[in-house]
């Protein structure tokens, strides 16, 4: 099987130069990082009906690629579109949201030769589960819904220790924290680098981002009433190697929203006493 909240709107985005032919390495590990976060394959039975009689024939089969977010960051799907070069916009009626969805055509020609190619994985399970049965459907060439036979398989989380060593899992990881991530100061004035995700199918994940950013184990995490799960990492040390990882040039930097949201919450930490001594490798960061 391959394994492929009501804030402000900033007035600045920051988005890295778009100065390739095709799509780099490091930008499909971040792109497939966010869709793990925040996307979703939109798999189904497409009804189809005769034109004349209007009587439903053998359904045909939807596929798409899609993620729905709030429209301060439609610079940030528009940056998805402008570098993949496929994909299309629509607003949400009735709601603050965007919705970008890349068609079976986009997913064929363009996306999925990508991951082939850079060897890449989407690593949620909702997510790897989706991309099976995409899998399936394509490689048997299944046109018809009533066709599809597929049983779904079963989810096995890499370890930790394993998921660290693949090939841009921190270009993934920036792009997680784009959908999941989460930059903040509490009332006492304690910082945090917040990451959360549901399903205990996923918690490895959150322990893998914990590894890759702190070189420790994370602490026991619980589930919440709705079964989510949360990293949060706010001691002085945490959030010293929180900044050497997002402000490196080791992988994809964040963009749109959340790279503001990054920034200004630099600048917090820059006013903080506890936190203005934190340093990037030998050199004070502000």
């Amino acid at each position: 099987m391959s394994l492929w909240g009501g804030e402000p709107v900033l007035t600045f985005l920051i988005f890295p130069a778009v100065n390739s032919v095709r799509p780099d390495k490091k930008f499909m590990a971040l792109f497939m990082g966010f869709i793990d976060g925040d996307g979703y394959f939109d798999i189904g039975e497409q009804k189809q009906y005769n034109k004349k009689t209007k009587v439903l024939v053998k359904s045909t089969i939807r596929i798409r690629l899609a993620s729905n977010i709030h429209v301060r960051d439609i610079s940030l799907l528009e940056y998805f579109i402008k570098v993949l070069g496929v994909g299309k916009l629509s607003m949400m009626s009735g709601r603050e949201q965007v919705r970008v969805i890349f068609s079976k055509t986009d997913l064929i020609t363009t996306i999925l030769p990508l991951i082939k190619e850079y060897n890449l994985q989407f690593l949620t399970a909702q997510r790897v589960k989706q991309f099976a049965l995409l899998n399936y459907i394509l490689e048997n060439s299944i046109t018809h819904w009533e066709n599809v036979q597929f049983k779904e398989p079963k989810f096995l989380g890499q370890p930790a220790q394993d998921l660290v060593k693949l090939g841009n899992f921190g270009d993934w990881l920036v792009g997680f924290t784009i959908a999941e991530g989460s930059f903040g100061i509490k009332n006492n004035g304690s910082a945090f680098f917040q990451l959360k995700q549901s399903g205990y199918d996923n918690l490895y994940l959150l322990k893998a981002a914990c590894l890759l950013i702190t070189s420790r184990e994370a602490y026991p995490m619980k589930a919440d009433s709705v079964d989510a799960y949360q990293l949060s990492l706010s001691s002085i040390i945490d959030i010293e190697k929180v900044v050497y990882f997002f402000s490196s040039n080791n992988h994809h930097p964040l963009t749109g929203y959340k790279s503001s949201q990054y920034k200004l919450w630099l600048e917090q930490l820059k006013t903080s006493s506890r936190y203005s001594k934190i340093s990037l490798g030998d050199h004070t960061l502000f």
